[in-house]
């Protein structure tokens, strides 16, 4: 039996990987340990030269799926609230762009793969849908030449997203129509959460999430210090219902409520509901039947939908708005009654006077005359006053 020649074994360092762990690589010969050296000491000459060359992104190649979930778990999920993370960053990448990118290496995605995709995407997807998906890309791919793991993103100026069509216009309610609507609600059976809605512009998620002990006895307000809201949770793959709902800190205040009817409502709204023997002690003061937070949708369905339908059939007149609209129509009418900008903001929660600049644009023809009237403090046309024509 012929004898086996001894075999050297040489293992050269790389560097580190993304990781952090070392790169090695084994050289051999059959000659001399100094020869497996020497083609190790070679091969890393020219390795280092490659990293020179293309700016030190000579590492192993990692797919589109490790790197997208790794660069929002490590650049997102620590900065951002749940549902934020949930809905928009987590559910593009795993619904839409795993699916398509996810067998790729992140260095090989170029430009006219991500412009493959848009044009895809908009047969299917709306473009907001789109713009989430593009925000998410950038993220992915500006973090990954940043770890050295691609040379420049392929999320160039290049890149074409579909135009926005025009916004269907915000409806607002009239104040004759916003009597009307108040004047239902004040009969319907569970009409008391549209008269707060309509009274005080607060969201759906705030409405939900208001609890016993944010009614002021004392000074006839409510506080507003959580919002209720529902997504799919990124971890647990689950829907979830959280209170921590609220945008910003400026959502966080408290509204005074002026109407005495409102107000004894409220307070002697029931506490308890009752499931079989059971006595139950509710925390929200509008709950489900069960005595649980309410799932926004659920109430939605249950509750405004149910008014909204009735109120249009008993007055046509009177469109069905959604429950944000109806925020956008108490601003409406705050400002057309001459109420302070800087105070609608505050008691609306917004941060700045942007949105009520919005709110300015929206605004009905008949709305500003209103509005004319009161500053100037002159009747109505047909009244036996001299009128100012308008």
């Amino acid at each position: 039996m012929p004898k086996q020649k001894k075999r050297y074994e040489y293992k050269a360092n790389l560097g580190k990987d993304i990781q952090g762990n070392l790169i090695r690589k084994s050289f051999y010969s059959t000659k001399s340990l100094a020869d497996a050296k020497r083609k190790g000491e070679a091969f890393k000459l020219q390795y280092e030269m490659e990293m020179c060359l293309t700016g030190g992104s000579k590492t192993k190649s990692v797919k589109f799926s490790s790197w997208a979930i790794s660069s929002l778990e490590l650049y997102k999920k620590p900065y951002v609230k749940a549902n934020t993370y949930s809905g928009t960053y987590f559910a593009p990448v795993k619904q839409h762009l795993i699916p398509y990118f996810g067998h790729m290496n992140i260095d090989e995605i170029r430009p006219i793969h991500i412009q493959k995709y848009i044009n895809e995407a908009s047969k299917k997807y709306a473009p907001e849908t789109i713009k989430k998906d593009c925000n998410a890309l950038k993220l992915i791919f500006n973090t990954a030449v940043d770890n050295q793991l691609c040379m420049r993103s392929p999320m160039t100026k290049s890149i074409k997203q579909p135009q926005y069509e025009t916004r269907a216009k915000k409806h607002a309610y009239t104040q004759e129509q916003y009597d009307l609507a108040y004047s239902f609600a004040k009969q319907w059976e569970d009409g008391l959460s549209i008269m707060l809605l309509l009274e005080t512009g607060i969201s759906r998620s705030e409405l939900l999430g208001l609890r016993w002990e944010d009614l002021n006895r004392e000074e006839h307000s409510i506080s507003v210090n959580q919002g209720l809201v529902v997504y799919h949770s990124a971890d647990e793959n689950k829907l979830v219902m959280e209170s921590n709902g609220l945008k910003n800190k400026f959502r966080r205040r408290t509204i005074p409520i002026t109407d005495n009817e409102l107000w004894k409502r409220l307070c002697q709204a029931p506490r308890t509901v009752t499931l079989g023997k059971r006595t139950v002690l509710t925390d929200q003061i509008f709950h489900s039947p069960e005595g649980k937070p309410y799932q926004p949708n659920n109430w939605e369905n249950r509750v405004y939908r149910r008014f909204m339908r009735a109120l249009h059939q008993a007055h046509p007149e009177v469109p069905e708005l959604s429950p944000h609209e109806l925020r956008h129509t108490r601003a409406t009418l705050w400002i057309a009654q001459g109420m302070d900008p800087y105070m609608a903001a505050r008691l609306l929660g917004h941060s700045d006077l942007k949105m009520l600049t919005k709110i300015y644009d929206h605004t009905s023809t008949e709305t500003l005359r209103q509005a004319l009237l009161t500053t100037m403090k002159i009747r109505q046309p047909g009244s036996s006053r001299k009128e100012t024509a308008l």
